[in-house]
């Protein structure tokens, strides 16, 4: 049997993340760390960081962005293919940059995030991703453009089954977009945060088959699906870089539950064990740890 195809949607960047030592507020100067576990750059965003693990179970995974055709183009482009990532569907664009991102750690654990995209006029839906899209067993939509996510979301057959990694970012979903994909994905991700505006986007009527799976911290994931709500307890670890964790169980997630024959509870648990991993294997580059 051929393995499925999933279509992950969403920015492609390259990450510079920076822990500050203590709180700054945009004036003075404040001492920090430049490239922690080793983020100076770092090929990112949800579609790579989900796309790694659906790749890692056996699916092909199908990461559809838009990248220039600079270094950090190639750079992204080998991040992708050292994890045999499907590169089709990466619109790589002659004299467009390649979106950076700066993610700025205070001490306590919030983060800022700085995106550098100069791909607007560029984000459009090709004909080649259009293939792959209608090819797609699932499509998984992360930030991203919000013109574009639509145009994806429309030539994706309306019978098959989509999740959402939910992102607090206005610019990538707007309340239309959120209403629309509320009504339609099957699998919600977010964190508690998050959660506001996607009850919101609901507007009181949820599909009946529908999961939304809930991060909370150290405190675990909250499972809310048609047979009840209920936590799964997370170990903590320290580390100061949390980038992509969630995205990385969401893949994890995906992969398990349609296609690994698992429980929504068990395929959980994979993802929270994956996200985990990543977690850890950034903890030896860091001095100081936050949990």
């Amino acid at each position: 049997m051929n393995p499925k195809n999933v279509v992950i949607s969403g920015y492609a960047t390259l990450d510079y993340v920076a822990q500050l030592a203590t709180e700054f507020n945009g004036t003075g100067t404040v001492l920090g760390n430049l490239g922690v576990s080793g983020a100076w750059p770092r090929a990112g965003g949800a579609a790579l960081y989900a796309s790694r693990r659906i790749a890692a179970a056996g699916l092909k995974a199908f990461p559809l962005t838009w990248i220039g055709d600079d270094g950090d183009g190639g750079h992204y482009l080998r991040a992708c293919q050292r994890s045999q990532i499907c590169c089709e569907a990466i619109d790589q664009r002659r004299a467009a940059k390649t979106p950076r991102c700066v993610l700025i750690y205070n001490p306590g654990g919030e983060y800022g995030c700085l995106l550098d995209a100069d791909l607007e006029d560029h984000e459009v839906v090709t004909k080649s991703q259009q293939m792959i899209i209608g090819m797609a067993d699932h499509l998984c939509i992360s930030a991203g453009p919000a013109k574009a996510t639509d145009a994806i979301i429309e030539h994706y057959p309306l019978k098959r089954s989509l999740s959402w990694i939910a992102k607090l970012d206005r610019r990538s979903f707007p309340d239309w977009l959120c209403k629309k994909l509320a009504c339609r994905a099957q699998l919600i991700f977010c964190n508690a945060s998050e959660r506001e505006f996607i009850e919101a986007a609901h507007q009181g009527a949820r599909p009946a088959d529908q999961i939304i799976i809930e991060t909370l911290g150290s405190a675990g994931v909250l499972i809310d699906a048609p047979d009840g709500r209920r936590i799964i307890s997370a170990s903590a670890i320290k580390t100061y870089d949390t980038t992509g964790a969630g995205d990385t169980l969401a893949g994890e997630v995906i992969a398990k539950y349609l296609y690994g024959q698992v429980a929504i509870d068990e395929a959980v648990s994979f993802g929270m064990a994956a996200a985990t991993d990543l977690l850890a294997s950034r903890t030896a580059n860091s001095d100081i740890g936050r949990t």
